[in-house]
């Protein structure tokens, strides 16, 4: 036999071959849907274990040539709906045509638990008592932390009077421990107070609010000056001293924990602060504060006392 009739011989064979398996194939055809019975677009449609797929059209149509003469898994499936199978087996160059809807997919998650330990108000802010110690100002106070606050204005530096949002010095409501705190004397005009109504080495929690706060303050219309103690568990004690002044404070508490007490000593003097301006006088401007805190039983008192050191000003200015 020639190279001629061999290639023509081999080319009849390869076209038998072809012929015949594709005469082994069938075609599956149809639209995929979801529940409101609207066509999905890009849904899968493939044969389970095969590498053999395709994708729907904008329309939900599909068509896809299949092995015959085997059982077959069809899967539709697309993304947030449920995945549907139907098992076929068609015989050589059968067509059929195969419908699906797909239903939503629902998921469902276990049971959320919210839980809140405590009302908090949103108006409210709260402030680390800690910062008091390190800003720095003179006085080293909890005003002196409320003044960095957005809307909140002072006098002067020296002064422990704020105001908030415009408003006047005697607008701020301060409760220590749920106590209301009157400070009638130079607060209204916002001049020099001395030392702050508030020791800050025995403050655990501030909370200060600028507007709408609760109605359980008051109706003071600036701000609110929320201010809690510590209820000291054991004793205790801080120390500090400076060129300003010095303060001193001791805590305990009983053995039976019915009985609690908190002591400090403050002393204040902006003298060599002042000698250094051009104004001159003979003017000591000295404070002196003891607050104490104590509970026994179920009484709880707080005293605050200041002690402002008067003297006769004779101011002179330096040319």
């Amino acid at each position: 036999m020639n190279l001629r009739g061999l290639f023509t011989s081999l080319l009849f064979v390869f076209s038998f071959l072809g012929f015949s398996s594709q005469g082994q194939q069938a075609r599956i055809f149809g639209v995929v849907k979801d529940s409101l019975n609207k066509p999905v677009f890009g849904a899968t449609v493939a044969v389970f274990g095969k590498p053999i797929g395709i994708t729907t059209s904008d329309n939900g149509n599909y068509t896809l040539f299949v092995p015959a003469n085997e059982p077959l898994k069809i899967v539709f499936s697309f993304t947030g709906l449920r995945a549907d199978t139907i098992f076929i087996k068609l015989n050589p160059g059968e067509e059929r045509n195969i419908d699906r809807k797909l239903k939503d997919r629902v998921v469902e998650i276990g049971t959320v638990d919210i839980e809140e330990r405590s009302m908090k108000s949103l108006n409210l802010t709260k402030i680390d008592p800690k910062v008091v110690s390190v800003i720095p100002t003179p006085n080293q106070s909890v005003e002196d932390l409320i003044k960095t606050l957005p809307g909140v204005g002072s006098a002067n530096e020296l002064s422990s009077s704020y105001s908030v949002r415009g408003g006047n010095y005697d607008e701020n409501l301060v409760y220590v421990n749920d106590f209301e705190v009157y400070r009638p004397l130079l607060v209204r005009s916002g001049q020099q107070e001395g030392l702050s109504i508030i020791n800050p080495d025995m403050v655990e929690s501030i909370q200060f609010s600028a507007g709408g706060f609760d109605a359980v303050y008051g109706d003071k219309l600036s701000s609110v000056l929320d201010i809690k103690y510590r209820k000291p568990n054991k004793f205790g004690g801080s120390i500090s001293a400076s060129m300003l002044g010095g303060s001193l404070e001791l805590e305990n508490r009983s053995k039976n924990k019915k009985w609690y007490y908190m002591a400090g000593v403050r002393q204040k003097s902006n003298k060599y602060l002042l000698n250094t301006f051009d104004t001159k006088g003979e003017y000591k401007p000295s404070f002196y504060g003891c607050p104490t805190a104590h509970r026994c039983g179920i009484l709880e008192e707080v005293f605050d006392g200041n002690i402002r050191e008067l003297c006769t000003q004779q101011v002179q200015s330096s040319s």
